[in-house]
């Protein structure tokens, strides 16, 4: 079922609120002074159910030009407008600006109603409608139906009525998936016994009784107490209703107009936006890069400073790509429309859609910025993941978060993510990471390029040691999180950049020996084997070699080839003799519980120095365990 939301247009004293009030009985003007003024000041609101049991909320909005605020605040996320011209002025001022919001604020569907029609003849409402068609030509409304009605005398409101009923049939285009929940606040009182109360259309998602939320941008945490859509308590409120949240764990000094509810971290506050902006074509003013902008969004504005981005000038009609940089924080989502509105004097002139809400800083005309902003204006949304993703892997976000940031369930994001694994563009690190296959690409090029210099230097190495190796990595591609990075290492090894084993080396290394190294690698195996367990250590036998730093690098080729092991940092020992003294000891442990350093001293003929070398390695490697003076199985 659908939850559709209607709102007005109009210019002042059109009949805005009578209108509404003879279709729903519902008088929308609840301040004193809207009273004794007789103008809408505020936000009004009512409600009226269709034949097919259609939740259909209607928002009463301002038509001054001094309350285009308001107006504003509560026009964003209707789904069907009602654009009222009186009949005895026909289209006015704020008939024209209003029309303008509406267009920049992507609405797509109206009915015009043409009010007070007891009050003119035929010959005249012939001209209104001339008039209204010609107005509204090339726009939304250009087919739209014209219903003549007078709230006084409730001529053709039923009409309208049903004309409302018609249209509230086509499907909703919102998702009520809860974790897309998003509702700009537009009112924030307190009830006696009920606390702080909240209240706004949901623009998206769902929300329930108990659930915790998060108020935007200050990232305010609170809890929904109660809930209520056009009066009545209801334990979940869906996308496309009007809906009050009693909120607990908040103060309502911390809230106001303009703040967003949304669901727990599913936005990300910021002070620049990257834009479609486009200035009507009836304004006279023009935006330079540095102009000065009232940014309209959802329920509330900021002000914002314009960076043209593919262009110098903007004027009347024109669009281009910008970067608007704000003077308060802000939580939008791509896809949300705005409007702008002119310095001072104060006058809408434009407004456009966000493309990126979290952009970085962009320098003006770069190709490559211009390039991915394309993408994010005309991309599907399997391009716009893949971008996104290419922008964010060193930060290996998760689908879900991911998800939030496009607009789109985790569902959906996934079935665009496993296309894009099927054509290559993306590569999966776990079953909720995925990074751009040109972020592996780059990690694949640095990785050569470290252990070619490394190969370059340490020719007769097997290979760099692995924590080296990562550090290096991780400081070149900017990556901290070691699990994600060892993942992506893996990727290198699977691709066979890279041979990532007890030392890491790039796949096609090989090393080569001369013949003098060959033969002194033979002669050192000999001496290890002869020396058994009393081996020298390492600085005695290198200090004998003609090449010092040759024989560093042909013992540790013997370490690789598993012929030595390091026993400890100053000593290599045969490995076959290694092996033999460990099974010794395990077979000594198993038949007499426990072995101590003087046992096997003994067993070994040798010293209490060589045998506590030998102990000291089985700790360190989990063999043994030292209780008391006595040595038992790990």
């Amino acid at each position: 079922m659908n939850n559709i939301i209607i709102g007005t247009a109009g210019h002042e004293d059109h009949g805005k609120t009578c209108l509404i009030r003879a279709l729903t009985g519902i008088d929308t003007d609840r301040l004193i002074e809207e009273k004794k003024r007789g103008i809408t000041i505020e936000l009004g609101f009512a409600d009226m159910k269709a034949p097919d049991g259609t939740d259909i909320g209607i928002i009463d909005v301002p038509g001054h030009e001094k309350f285009i605020r308001n107006m504003l605040s509560g026009i964003g996320g209707i789904d069907l407008v009602l654009l009222v011209v009186a009949a005895d002025e026909g289209v006015m001022p704020q008939t024209l600006e209003h029309l303008d919001i509406l267009r920049l604020l992507n609405i797509r569907r109206g009915i015009i109603v043409v009010t007070k029609s007891d009050m003119v003849d035929a010959e005249w409402m012939e001209l209104v409608h001339s008039d209204i068609r010609a107005t509204v030509a090339g726009s939304f409304l250009e087919d739209a139906p014209i219903i003549d009605v007078s709230s006084k005398t409730g001529h053709q409101i039923e009409l309208l009525r049903e004309t409302i009923f018609e249209m509230v049939r086509i499907p909703g285009r919102r998702n009520s998936d809860p974790t897309l929940l998003r509702m700009p606040i537009d009112r924030v009182f307190t009830i006696g016994g009920f606390g702080t109360v909240v209240t706004g259309t949901l623009l998206e998602g769902s929300v329930r009784v108990g659930q915790p939320v998060m108020i935007y941008p200050q990232e305010l945490p609170a809890k929904v107490r109660n809930l209520q859509v056009h009066g009545v308590m209801v334990e979940t409120a869906s996308a496309g209703q009007r809906t009050a949240v009693n909120l607990t764990n908040i103060k309502k000094e911390e809230l106001y107009r303009g703040q967003v509810l949304a669901a727990e971290n599913s936005l990300r506050p910021t002070l620049m936006l990257d834009v479609r902006l486009h200035l009507l074509e009836s304004t006279k003013r023009k935006v330079e890069t540095g102009s000065r902008l009232h940014l309209h969004y959802g329920s509330d504005e900021t002000l914002c400073k314009a960076v043209l981005l593919d262009c110098d000038v903007l004027s009347g009609g024109e669009s281009c790509y910008a970067q608007l940089r704000l003077e308060s924080p802000i939580a939008l989502k791509q896809g949300d429309y705005f409007v702008v509105r002119y310095y001072s004097p104060l006058e809408t002139i434009g407004g456009g859609s966000v493309l990126d809400a979290n952009p970085s800083k962009h320098k003006r005309k770069d190709a490559a910025a211009l390039a991915a902003l394309e993408i994010k204006e005309k991309g599907g949304d399997a391009d716009l993941l893949a971008l996104m993703i290419k922008e964010q892997s060193r930060t290996f976000p998760e689908i879900a978060a991911l998800a939030k940031q496009a607009g789109m369930t985790a569902a959906e994001a996934m079935t665009h993510m496993e296309d894009g694994v099927k054509d290559g563009r993306i590569v999966p690190l776990t079953d909720k990471v995925f990074v751009h296959n040109d972020f592996i690409v780059e990690a694949g090029t640095k990785a050569g390029r470290i252990l070619g210099e490394y190969h370059q230097r340490e020719p007769l190495s097997t290979g760099m040691a692995r924590e080296e190796f990562r550090g290096k990595l991780g400081m070149l591609l900017r990556v901290s999180d070691p699990r994600h990075l060892e993942r992506v290492i893996t990727v290198l090894a699977e691709r066979k950049i890279l041979r990532w084993e007890d030392t890491v080396a790039r796949w096609d290394f090989q090393v080569s020996y001369t013949e003098k190294q060959k033969e002194k690698m033979e002669e050192l195996r000999q001496s290890y084997r002869k020396w058994a367990h009393e081996p020298p250590e390492t600085d005695e036998v290198v200090n004998v070699c003609k090449d010092r730093q040759e024989c560093r690098q042909l013992l540790a080729a013997l370490v690789s080839e598993g012929t030595l092991i390091r026993l400890n940092p100053a000593v290599y020992i045969d490995a076959k003799t290694l092996d033999a003294i460990i099974e010794s000891i395990r077979s000594h442990i198993e038949k007499n519980s426990s072995i101590t350093l003087a046992e096997l001293r003994d067993q070994l003929g040798t010293s209490r120095k060589y045998a506590m070398q030998i102990l000291d390695y089985c700790d360190s490697e989990k063999i043994t365990r030292l209780e008391g003076d006595k040595r038992v199985s790990y």
